[in-house]
């Protein structure tokens, strides 16, 4: 059961009074730090109550930024935004690998670094959802996935509850599989999924190992190509391999009936996309592709910025609905 005073947190307008925007020369990220100070320390006490102010600090102002996932082919305009996928970020707007090394330097443990940044993406989802009761169609349309590694799944009782505290975002959450996971973690993965009634996406499936696709492929929602993975099929047609690349893509149809693959890495400018939009009729196989350099399809268009309109070297969406109040 969830604590009184954790339900309260959430509620829709304590949540919306609790979420800080950022100011200059900060970038316009939405922070939750009580949300997150609360639940790190209601999930993990002990190694909460060893990290100095700095840390903790540290910590409570992470936030997200996103990347929109794109109906490309067979086309079809209405719903053209399929998902986002969620990516943590400091509040200097340091990606992972600057927040990777931070944590180290302050004595953070990777679980509470972990679990700070899937805080921030479901009160993000939460706040989003509050904030669009008038788009509850496309909502429920709409998936968004949290990469999840074995730093997460080594904690399977942990993540069981700070789901249970978001029931709504479950139905649409994806947990994106890290393709460095070893077949000793498949089990624990389905069985979240299936207790919780969450979707599994497998992220840059091109670099996982074939024994975890071939164990998680008929439970995968999505099947990701990583950005190198994508840059490779454009090259490849540029070289003339068009049959090759359709028959590729027929395999995927024939072995992952049940799921969508999603180009990660997918630019405007790639002449990939209009070849697939173009050429690829098969609705077995749903297409998507995955970018940080543009905003969504409308009607989300309106809750999220471009973080590159405002700086120079940060690329992705930042959510901008407080903004609006």
């Amino acid at each position: 059961m969830t604590p009184a005073y954790m339900t309260e947190l959430l509620e829709g307008d304590t949540l919306i009074n609790s979420a800080v925007v950022l100011a200059p020369p900060h970038k316009p990220l939405t922070c939750f730090p009580e949300v997150i100070s609360t639940f790190l320390a209601e999930l993990f006490p002990k190694e909460w109550g060893k990290l100095s102010m700095k840390a903790k600090n540290y910590l409570r102002w992470m936030s997200i930024k996103a990347e929109s996932i794109d109906r490309l082919a067979p086309f079809d305009n209405e719903h053209a935004t399929k998902g986002f996928e969620l990516l943590s970020i400091d509040r200097k707007g340091q990606s992972f690998g600057i927040i990777q090394k931070k944590a180290k330097e302050m004595d953070i443990p990777l679980v509470l670094n972990r679990f700070a940044s899937i805080i921030a993406a479901l009160a993000t989802i939460r706040l989003l959802k509050a904030q669009t009761q008038d788009l509850e169609n496309y909502f429920a349309l709409t998936t968004f996935t949290q990469n999840i590694d074995a730093i997460y799944l080594n904690y399977p009782k942990a993540l069981k509850q700070l789901l249970d505290w978001f029931p709504e975002a479950r139905s649409g959450l994806c947990i994106e599989i890290s393709e460095e996971l070893t077949p000793d973690y498949v089990p624990t993965v389905l069985t979240l999924a299936q207790d919780l009634g969450l979707g599994i996406a497998l992220d840059d499936s091109n670099r996982m190992a074939e024994s975890v696709m071939t164990l998680l492929a008929g439970r995968a929602k999505w099947i990701k190509i990583d950005f190198k993975g994508t840059a490779q099929l454009e090259q490849d047609l540029a070289s003339g391999q068009e049959e090759a690349i359709l028959q590729k893509f027929q395999s995927y149809a024939k072995t992952y009936e049940f799921a969508a693959l999603v180009l990660e890495g997918l630019s405007d400018h790639y002449d990939l996309k209009t070849f697939l939009r173009q050429h690829w009729k098969d609705s077995h196989l749903m297409i998507y592709y995955q970018s940080r350099e543009r905003l969504p399809k409308p009607p989300w268009d309106q809750y999220f910025g471009l973080l590159q309109d405002h700086f120079e070297s940060e690329y992705g969406l930042f959510f901008k609905g407080l903004l609006h109040n």
